[in-house]
């Protein structure tokens, strides 16, 4: 008798420990599957998210090349025309001097031909920086706040630190800046109702750091983002900045606005 219960009670010892066993299995077979769930929904994501990005990064190229034709036909094509238009005017100037009213009709159709050869040079040259491409951000951030400070009533101010002329970096990341700053400047030409803007960029440890700050009536990043129309200028700089692994701070000072970016992995051009 005290044999069969030893016997029962190691055969029952023996199914806890089994049932114990196979609690244990199911636990960690469930756990494993949890995580093999989780990682391929990590991975998923980040798929989804390069390929987002791929997208973005093609939607801007699109948009340069698009840039770099129009520029091109408003070169060839429509100032090729104004200056054929500007030497038969210069023809006409000759033949009706001796009349006053036809020569003064003359040298205006000359001043605005003039001008109209001056616009389309300058759209052409907004639409690709030739300046950006040939000498470098520094010169063509330069050259663009002067001409902005000259058009309008705001002061431009831009300081940089361990950045030289001569430091390239990628056509991608120069050309993501200037895009972002002439936004950014815009922006605050048309709504901000500042007098005075200030730009600093810095370089360190392989990070690019920009700040952006003018000293106008400043706005509110949430209501600014629910709107679709108002929030379009700062989302085209997100996305800009997602493709060279870049981020955007908003913050409100007391007065005007702040931007602060950071892009991390900027390496100098070879």
């Amino acid at each position: 008798m005290k044999g069969v219960q030893i016997f029962v009670l190691f055969a029952t010892l023996i199914l806890i420990i089994f049932g114990i066993l196979v609690i244990a299995f199911v636990v960690y077979y469930q756990r494993k599957q949890f995580n093999l769930e989780i990682k391929q929904k990590e991975e998923k994501q980040e798929i989804e998210l390069e390929f987002q990005r791929k997208l973005l990064e093609n939607s801007m190229e699109v948009q340069e090349l698009e840039r770099r034709r129009l520029a091109k036909d408003l070169h060839d094509e429509v100032g090729a025309l104004l200056s054929v238009l500007k030497m038969g005017n210069n023809q006409l100037v000759k033949k009706v001097v001796e009349n006053e009213v036809f020569s003064q009709l003359a040298k205006n159709n000359k001043e605005l031909i003039d001008e109209s050869i001056s616009l389309v040079r300058n759209i052409s040259k907004d639409l690709v920086p030739q300046t950006l491409e040939n000498f470098g951000l520094l010169h063509a951030i330069e050259e663009f706040f002067n001409k902005m400070e000259k058009n309008s009533d705001i002061e431009f101010k831009f300081l940089h630190k361990n950045i030289s002329e001569k430091l390239r970096f990628s056509t991608k990341v120069e050309l993501s800046i200037f895009r972002i700053i002439q936004e950014l400047s815009n922006n605050a030409l048309k709504h901000s109702d500042a007098t005075k803007i200030d730009l600093i960029l810095n370089y360190e440890d392989k990070t690019l750091f920009l700040v952006f700050a003018d000293n106008g009536k400043g706005f509110s990043m949430p209501l600014v983002i629910s709107n679709p129309k108002n929030g379009l200028g700062i989302r085209n700089i997100e996305s800009r900045l997602s493709i060279i692994n870049g981020t955007l701070e908003v913050l409100n000072p007391e007065k005007g606005i702040r931007y602060e970016i950071e892009i991390k992995d900027c390496h100098e051009k070879n």
